[in-house]
């Protein structure tokens, strides 16, 4: 029999440690990331931190440190260590001022999700791709390569399907699906609105209870799953732009949705980028 005739199945532990601990692939996907939740901590907290709202030293130096590491993070200078910094401010905000101090909305689980996004970042090779970090060291005639370690990708992967369980978890009780808490949370968002005959419709509700929380489980584990995902991925989506549309977790929604792109296959996300800006078109197509 031929060295080629048999070859021993893969452990599935080395098919684990290929997916996370020892994945490499483009960081482009990463570099998106960070872009976009610098855009959301920009607009869920600028407005706040504007220099106009300080009325402490404290305050003031806050927003300073705020604003030039969410902008730091944004460009990509200094990519990791701004998102780490981003990252601190970040927990203070949710720790101290929002558990401790009970500043309304501080405390929130929107702010949590992006403090974990922007945390796991900080550990990524988030400024190789799309940052200025990049630009100085082509100027300098170094290699950059996209392709690096992506351990911390898969990572935020993983908190997304550790998210989706346990938020379906604690809906998977009588209150949530029989549509009670929805009603409660739709009489405070539709009250006197256009939309406020919703809350006569009696089966809606439990039955949107229903679908909400069977939707959760399945994207738990399906989003792990390659060759579902070209179905679970537009569902998953599909499923924030909803909660966006019809409630207010605007910043959870949009955040969820810009850390679907650990999901991705990173290359092939490199690729599909290439075609976008025409790398290997003749110029005169472009």
């Amino acid at each position: 029999m031929s060295a080629l005739a048999w070859r021993p199945a893969r452990a599935p532990i080395d098919a684990f440690l290929d997916w996370g601990a020892q994945a490499h692939g483009s960081t482009r996907p990463l570099a998106l990331m960070r872009i976009a939740l610098a855009v959301l901590t920009f607009v869920r907290f600028g407005a706040e931190l504007s220099l106009y709202q300080g009325d402490s030293l404290s305050f003031l130096l806050l927003g300073v440190a705020f604003f030039a590491l969410v902008t730091m993070m944004l460009v990509g200078y200094m990519a990791q260590a701004a998102c780490a910094g981003v990252a601190i401010m970040l927990a203070t905000m949710y720790f101290y001022m929002g558990h401790v101090l009970g500043q309304p909305g501080w405390g929130a689980h929107h702010i949590y999700i992006l403090l974990a996004g922007v945390s796991l970042l900080a550990l990524s090779p988030c400024g190789r791709s799309y940052s200025v970090d990049r630009y100085r060291e082509l100027m300098r005639g170094r290699e950059t390569p996209e392709r690096r370690p992506l351990w911390a990708q898969r990572l935020i992967a993983l908190q997304l399907g550790a998210l989706y369980f346990w938020t379906a978890v604690d809906k998977t009780n009588w209150s949530f699906l029989s549509g009670e808490r929805l009603e409660q949370a739709f009489t405070w968002t539709y009250t006197g609105r256009a939309l406020e005959p919703l809350l006569a419709m009696g089966p809606l509700l439990p039955a949107l209870a229903v679908v909400v929380v069977l939707v959760e489980y399945a994207l738990a584990f399906a989003i792990f799953v390659r060759p579902w995902r070209a179905f679970v991925l537009p569902m998953g989506l599909a499923l924030h732009a909803t909660f966006y549309v019809l409630l207010p977790v605007n910043t959870y929604s949009a955040t969820m949705m810009a850390l679907y792109l650990a999901l991705l296959d990173p290359d092939a996300a490199h690729r599909f980028l290439d075609r976008m800006q025409g790398h290997g078109v003749p110029a005169h197509r472009l």
